[in-house]
């Protein structure tokens, strides 16, 4: 994944991070400190995460309208067009995968996806972390969904045909247990669809080899974003679940995301050099295979 900033090197024995999600190693390298966040990865499976996460308390508070996480999707028509017509990709990429059959949304916010999913005949519902998130999906009455995190008895072994985590995946403290979790909810021949950023991007990629320099690593959003994936560390998590990768999609991060909008981009004569040499990065990623972001398709098989 290029350079690290720092090899700061961290003993087996410490008690300073935790075991690897993925792997369970103990040896990781820091990459940068971003908001007061340190991003690491395992030198045993090069997993990318943040390695002081918030508290479960801390993390409440975070997806709260209180704290201002979604706020705008209640109430702000240009935000809901927005994520409105991300949740019309999504659901594109749904039905080029999958025939119409049950659907779990895991990490549903306010439900525009699942609103698109049932508007267009799939028996879907949700689940969302947010409470106040999911008490505006159900707000309208439509939409099946349930609060919390998942966990094992909350639905039927192998109810569903198709489980989606669309940007979601990243934000669980626990992404090995949840993604077991899903697999075994799935009907046997069923799919898994998880979208998620892209840490072996072109972009991110490039940029993480500079950033020691630059004192900035761009990627990362902490404290909300506890991992980054690749293609790589995503597939072993999703084969040790019990499911086979069987398509991957490589797509783009909205270049105002991760950039801003081009009236910010001469804010100072160093941000204007950084969009001018990574941008162009980020927009051709995809065409080459190396998106900033991916959506993997993974099957049940029938046994």
């Amino acid at each position: 994944m290029g350079t690290t900033v720092e090899t700061a090197h961290v003993a087996e024995t410490s008690s300073a991070l935790p075991r690897c999600n993925a792997c369970g190693y103990f040896d990781f390298e820091q990459l940068i400190v971003k908001d007061g966040y340190d991003i690491a990865r395992c030198r045993q499976c090069a997993l990318v995460f943040v390695a002081n996460p918030p508290t479960a308390e801390q993390l409440v508070r975070l997806y709260s309208f209180e704290d201002g996480y979604h706020l705008q999707l209640a109430a702000d028509p240009k935000a809901i067009a927005h994520h409105g017509r991300e949740a019309a990709t999504n659901f594109r990429l749904l039905e080029k995968y999958a025939a119409k059959g049950r659907l779990l949304d895991i990490g549903c916010s306010t439900g525009l996806f699942l609103r698109m999913a049932v508007e267009h005949g799939w028996p879907a519902e949700g689940l969302e972390y947010s409470a106040d998130s999911a008490e505006q999906a159900r707000s309208k009455g439509e939409l099946k969904v349930r609060t919390g995190a998942l966990e094992r008895g909350m639905y039927a072994a192998g109810s569903f045909d198709v489980v989606t985590l669309w940007d979601v995946i990243e934000h669980v403290p626990d992404p090995k247990t949840v993604l077991e979790l899903a697999a075994e909810l799935i009907a046997p021949g069923g799919l898994l669809i998880v979208k998620t950023p892209n840490c072996d991007g072109l972009y991110p990629r490039a940029s993480l080899s500079m950033a020691g320099r630059l004192g900035f690593w761009g990627h990362p959003d902490p404290p909300g974003h506890l991992y980054q994936f690749s293609v790589s560390t995503l597939s072993r998590m999703v084969r040790e679940a019990g499911l086979e990768v069987s398509a991957i999609e490589h797509g783009r991060i909205p270049i105002e995301y991760s950039f801003g909008k081009p009236a910010s981009w001469f804010r100072s004569a160093k941000w204007a050099a950084y969009c001018a040499f990574f941008l162009p990065m980020a927009w051709a990623g995809p065409l080459l295979g190396q998106g900033d972001d991916f959506t993997m398709v993974a099957t049940r098989q029938r046994r």
